[in-house]
């Protein structure tokens, strides 16, 4: 496909895959289902944008080590319009790869809502759990969720632990006593970040089933007490997902902290030694502050992939029955 075919195709609405489509069995064959090639050409991108990320690192180190060794003007400004050219580059490719990934999204969630409407559609009525159209509104409202996800399900993995793994190998390259000090930082992420994730994605999922169940019970004027019941322990779960998580950020920010503090300690003693030069120092100081927001973006990913695979799975469930609506998820589900 031509650029200009492409262009033309992002701007213009999705098409429906079929007159009468069915839902893909899982998140992953609906990533595949809704985004087709594009998935692939958008992965491709991912590669350039985290390669590009990455090449910043080594020409800020060559402009301090000219600098500390009394190099020529000449050669500092030609690095800092490297620098500049790098940088703009990487700025235009993360635009072009997250306007794609909107689109991505927009066309997963259009798909989702057209299945979901279609399946509604050949049911009669009577056989709607909610008639008013709430479970309907549930239903269309989590498409939107799962439509955003799907967007970035590849793309962003692609690119963090891409760029995550070519700045830990640059330094292993550059000095790989120093890598190991900077990979430091994250070990202790590797043993209490999972355990923590997985107690606020069975939170979130328990929620989830628990605010199914209250929008059915909810009409009900003799499952008042019941509903008031059921909000409660929302509350609990809300309050003790947020005191999990915030202890998780406490945890992650206080191990991003100490090995700051490490890094710059061991480079300066090894700089006292002759065993290193400060640039290498300054270096490793900007690629440990440059490694925070990817690791961080991939927890949330681990985090949005596990909701949207509870959320995906219960609108499947749903409309997928014969009968019944959002009234006929199992009982794992509720």
């Amino acid at each position: 496909m031509r650029l200009s075919q492409l262009i033309a195709s992002i701007a213009e609405p999705p098409r429906p895959h079929a007159q009468d489509p069915p839902l893909p069995s899982s998140l992953a064959r609906f990533v595949l289902w809704s985004g087709g090639w594009h998935q692939a050409a958008i992965c491709a991108l991912s590669v350039a944008v985290f390669l590009l990320n990455a090449a910043p690192i080594e020409t800020q180190r060559r402009i301090i080590d000219t600098a500390v060794h009394a190099g020529r003007l000449a050669a500092i400004l030609r690095l800092a319009g490297l620098q500049f050219a790098i940088i703009l580059t990487f700025g235009s490719a993360k635009l072009a790869m997250n306007v794609y990934r909107a689109w991505l999204g927009e066309c997963a969630t259009r798909d989702l809502r057209l299945v979901v409407t279609r399946k509604l559609e050949n049911l009669q009525v009577d056989d709607l759990a909610l008639s008013n159209g709430t479970g309907l509104a549930m239903i269309l409202a989590e498409a939107d969720d799962i439509g955003a996800f799907v967007g970035s399900s590849l793309s962003l993995p692609i690119v963090e632990i891409g760029f995550l793994a070519s700045v830990f190998a640059y330094l292993a390259v550059l000095d790989l006593r120093m890598m190991s000090v900077s990979l430091l930082i994250l070990t202790p992420q590797f043993v209490f970040v999972p355990v923590m994730q997985r107690a606020i994605n069975r939170r979130v999922a328990q929620r989830t089933r628990i605010l199914r169940r209250f929008g059915e019970e909810i009409l009900s004027r003799s499952r008042a007490e019941s509903s008031a019941r059921r909000l409660d322990e929302v509350f609990t779960l809300n309050l003790g997902m947020f005191e999990t998580k915030f202890a998780l950020n406490f945890l992650m920010n206080l191990t991003y902290s100490l090995g700051s503090l490490l890094v710059l300690g061991i480079g300066c003693v090894l700089v006292v030694q002759g065993r290193t030069e400060i640039a290498t120092v300054v270096t490793f100081l900007s690629a440990t502050g440059r490694i925070v927001d990817p690791w961080n973006d991939l927890v949330d990913w681990a985090r949005g992939l596990a909701l949207t695979i509870v959320k995906y799975r219960l609108v499947a469930q749903a409309i997928g029955a014969p009968s019944g609506g959002v009234s006929s998820l199992p009982a794992t589900a509720r």
